[in-house]
């Protein structure tokens, strides 16, 4: 695809998307327990904005990938090509990575961390990449299954995964969806059955999905807010993992910025690093370096102004990482990249030729 071809308004969203999962870690990953904080705008801005956001961000993330795997015939080699490409990048990035940490902060990189990223996509480094590639492997056996069942049976099949992980996902105590996988397999039901067979919501519809899930989060604030003034500090159950409210707001937000078309090519650059942006910042050594190390609330929140602060050395993260990204980008333009996927190719001519032989040999 080339710069053009990209809409940039999805692209944005994939920038906000991904900043949001970076505030998210921020919160659930710092050194200093956010519900110790004193109970106040700042604190319940963390819990809702900041942490909460980032659940909406994955479902944003999923929704755009989902959305245009929709439009192309998925088969099973193209698929393990994704795969390959991306346990590819992935072990060249671990490789950096575990290098970059046994020379400038070996105290932060364990043993155990430095084996896993020679592996990364199996041994499950990065939780939405290992699901991503499980859901891309499955992906072509489930849209030929989806396409099967045809529009009655895969609305039906729509309702029940929202009347068995929607409605209760509500109702603290029930079954909730904690596993990556899972919850994009429900995602993907959810929105093949609207692109394929649902009349497309209205802009007012789109807006009021949006309301509904906001007024839910801020629903639960309350409650949250009630119970730490009677001594008992919580999460804001809402803004938990594939919860309905959280899908709302996420699917709508990309629905909304699926309708406007425009083209950028600063931001289309931008955005190709986003995914680099997730993998570096959440890599484990480095949530102990950025998240407990450098970036403590304990010491921030009590700064004026701590929220902007915040959010700007967020930002000034975001940056790097990219600027990173694009040196990364840079260097394997002119070794690995010259040929992308061109082993993978290798491999399954040499296995289709092989099965071949074997069935004109019977």
């Amino acid at each position: 695809m080339g710069g053009g071809a990209r809409n940039s308004s999805i692209e944005l969203l994939r920038i906000i998307a991904m900043f949001m999962i970076l505030a998210h870690h921020f919160i659930v990953h710092n050194g200093y327990d956010v519900l110790k904080l004193p109970l106040g705008p700042e604190r319940i801005f963390f819990q809702l904005v900041m942490a909460g956001g980032g659940k909406v961000g994955v479902v944003i993330l999923f929704s755009i990938s989902a959305w245009f795997l929709l439009d192309k015939e998925q088969t099973i080699k193209s698929n393990l090509k994704r795969v390959w490409i991306m346990e590819r990048e992935l072990l060249v990035l671990g490789v950096i990575l575990v290098t970059f940490y046994l020379v400038f902060d070996r105290a932060d990189l364990s043993m155990k961390l430095m084996v896993k990223s020679v592996m990364p996509l199996s041994m499950g480094v990065w939780w939405y990449a290992t699901a991503y590639a499980i859901f891309l492997m499955l992906l072509p056996f489930l849209s030929k299954g989806l396409k099967a069942l045809g529009r009655e049976y895969h609305l039906a099949l729509a309702a029940t995964v929202l009347a068995i992980w929607g409605l209760t996902s509500i109702i603290p105590g029930m079954m909730g969806i904690n596993d990556g996988f899972f919850g994009f397999i429900y995602l993907f039901i959810l929105i093949s059955a609207y692109k394929w067979y649902m009349e497309p919501f209205t802009t007012r519809q789109v807006w009021l999905m949006i309301g509904t899930g906001l007024g839910f989060f801020l629903l639960y604030t309350c409650a949250s807010i009630a119970l730490s003034l009677l001594g008992h500090d919580m999460g804001i159950f809402i803004t938990g993992d594939w919860r309905l409210p959280v899908i709302m707001i996420g699917f709508g937000m990309f629905l909304l910025f699926d309708r406007v078309t425009f083209h950028n090519r600063t931001i289309n650059r931008i955005a190709q690093s986003a995914f680099a942006v997730y993998l570096i910042t959440d890599y484990a050594a480095s949530e102990k370096l950025l998240w407990a190390r450098l970036l403590n609330l304990q010491n921030l929140y009590q700064q004026p102004l701590a929220i902007l602060r915040i959010l700007g050395i967020l930002l000034a993260i975001y940056a790097a990482c990219t600027l990173l990204d694009f040196i990364r980008q840079a260097l394997f333009a002119v070794t690995i990249d010259r040929r992308r996927g061109h082993w993978f190719d290798l491999l399954c001519s040499k296995a289709a030729k092989h099965m071949h032989n074997h069935s004109s040999i019977d």
